[in-house]
């Protein structure tokens, strides 16, 4: 028994491992998009801000905020 609790440990390890790597890329691949996300609601609020409504700042508020969450 101490044998397979050995072997399913090593598995688990090693499954672990894997699943960190993954996340660490997926996050990674992540950032471009969301830093343009930003960047873009960002311009839009300084150069169109004369011409958005409030409902429309707010939403690209709403996007950068949630670019910024997901970034962190």
């Amino acid at each position: 028994m101490n044998v397979e609790l050995k072997h399913h440990s090593t598995e688990l390890e090693a499954s672990n491992k894997e699943l960190e790597a993954f996340a660490y890329s997926v996050s990674h691949d992540l950032r471009a998009p969301l830093r343009s996300m930003e960047g873009f609601s960002q311009a839009l609020l300084e150069d169109c801000k004369d011409i958005l409504n409030d409902e429309c700042k707010d939403y690209l508020r709403r996007i950068q905020n949630s670019a910024e969450l997901m970034a962190n």
